[in-house]
């Protein structure tokens, strides 16, 4: 049986007069042929880092959680680090990246501890 991999989404909102809900679930287009997961805690303070993707050279997707600490994501990292997602503490976002993904810290002085999942061939 070949792998397979898809995404499940359910947001609501309560309490601004009629409650909202979307729910959504979509299948990856490609047949993925490796996954890489990592916990780790950023190693330096104020510098980004780039995301060790274990083995994925095409990522299809990135589920990435932020544990302690507030993040910045760069998904297209070129020569310098520009912040193009914001990621508070305890949160989670979805991506596909179109280039290297780096990560820092938002808060000055602080070092971000988070875990991802790599889902590519």
């Amino acid at each position: 049986m070949a792998a397979s991999g898809s995404v499940s989404i359910i947001a609501t909102l309560l309490g601004l007069g009629k409650d909202q809900a979307f729910v959504d679930k979509f299948a990856l287009t490609n047949t993925p042929t490796k996954v890489h997961y990592n916990y780790r805690q950023q190693a330096v303070a104020d510098t980004e880092e780039a995301l060790d993707l274990g083995g994925v050279s095409t990522v299809d997707l990135i589920v990435l959680k932020a544990i302690t600490n507030d993040a910045t994501l760069d998904a297209t990292f070129s020569v310098t680090y520009n912040a193009e997602l914001n990621l508070p503490e305890g949160e989670i976002c979805i991506f596909k990246p179109s280039g290297t993904v780096y990560i820092k810290n938002e808060d000055e002085a602080e070092q971000v501890t988070y875990e991802y999942l790599v889902i590519g061939r």
